[in-house]
């Protein structure tokens, strides 16, 4: 029962916890990183096996590009390694720990790269992750003995609302679809080409920052107030990684200046009753909706991101007028038809949809449940 632990040790099961579901998707993203774009050939690793250790891990040449991603995509795993392991080890132990067993990652990654036909297993790979294991392995040993960063930050509810969750999930998928990572430094510089570029467009801007204070809006919804500016900010900086990180996605200018406005706007929204920031928050998501799809955006982004974009926009118009009193069905019938006449009959089905996909969020989130803070 949570009323017999003590509040510290329960803090501490609940950072643990965190930092292990990040622990996983650090993994996860590695081992898609690794393998792609997986053709795999067991017979190379036969043959390499029959070659003996110099075909099977090779020391062969290794772009500075390369080396400085892989340092880099194994801190994370050797900060939480650290700051993961038992509780009884000090901090020397964990350091050691976690340095032993990102390196056995990295050896076992770079081994079954045999079993693919593009990839190339070099020890070099596994000279460099080692080293940033070792970096952030220090980082982890070192907040074992501090408080872990993730852990106060509390939900609203005891059940967050499935909607809130539901738009956070498309504005990440919009950032990374179709979640190919780029490999390596030239091609994430080639993301930020917009960006370099200072190419801007006004009605792009207004859509972006629309979309920030729908964000704005579900972490309202999902945290304590302690809480939301942390947790919009992390979100926020991950949004612009994910565009640099992912090909098919561009960081442009237009997206850092609509975060830019989005920001104190948001800070001010919160400020105010939540009816209120949500009608206020509705209005200019309606707006810029209708003015980018009355003028797309100068961007050639693919199929996949736009159509994301706008299910995240009418998901996010919708919830937010039924969540500031508003009729859903109203609302959804009022955006099926003009979604219809500027973008298409296919766009208005869309907008039904999401209308049922707000309902059954509702009545979800509002089935009898305790909460953990008021509203």
């Amino acid at each position: 029962m949570l009323g017999a632990m003590p509040y510290d040790a329960f803090h501490r099961a609940q950072s643990r916890r965190r930092a292990a579901g990040l622990l996983a998707l650090a993994i996860a993203v590695i081992l898609y990183a690794s393998f792609f774009p997986f053709r795999f050939d067991p017979s190379r690793l036969a043959a390499a096996w029959k070659a003996g250790p110099s075909e099977l891990l090779p020391w062969g040449y290794s772009a500075r590009a390369d080396r400085a991603g892989n340092l880099l995509s194994y801190l994370p795993i050797g900060a939480l390694l650290a700051w993961l392991a038992p509780l009884r080890w000090r901090g020397f132990a964990a350091f050691i720990g976690a340095i032993a067993l990102a390196t056995a990652l990295s050896l076992t990654v770079e081994l079954l790269q045999h079993l693919t036909r593009t990839r190339v297993p070099n020890l070099v790979d596994v000279a460099m992750n080692a080293t940033g294991s070792a970096f952030g392995a220090l980082a982890g040993a070192l907040l074992r003995t501090r408080p872990w960063p993730l852990g106060p930050i509390a939900l609203r509810h005891a059940r967050p609302e499935p909607i809130a969750l539901v738009l956070i999930a498309l504005w990440f998928a919009m950032h990374a679809v179709p979640f190919m990572p780029r490999l390596n430094q030239g091609h994430a510089w080639a993301g930020m080409q917009p960006l370099r570029d200072l190419d801007y467009d006004g009605i792009a801007i207004f859509a972006y920052c629309a979309g920030y204070l729908v964000v704005a809006s579900a972490v309202r919804r999902l945290v304590v107030p302690e809480s939301f500016a942390r947790v919009l900010l992390t979100i926020a900086a991950l949004s612009l990684a994910l565009r640099v990180m992912f090909v098919g996605q561009w960081l442009t200018l237009d997206e850092c200046a609509g975060l830019a406005i989005a920001l104190p706007l948001a800070a001010w929204l919160r400020g105010v009753t939540r009816a209120r920031a949500f009608r206020i928050t509705v209005a200019i998501v309606a707006l810029a909706f209708a003015l980018e799809l009355a003028r797309p955006p100068l961007q050639p982004w693919s199929a996949a991101v736009i159509f994301l974009e706008r299910a995240f926009m009418i998901v996010g118009a919708l919830w937010l007028a039924a969540t500031a009193g508003v009729s859903l069905l109203t609302t959804t019938l009022v955006f099926a038809i003009g979604v219809a006449l500027l973008a298409g009959p296919t766009a208005g089905l869309l907008a039904i949809v999401a209308g049922f996909l707000v309902h059954a969020g509702r009545v979800l989130h509002y089935s009898p449940v305790p909460r953990v803070v008021g509203r």
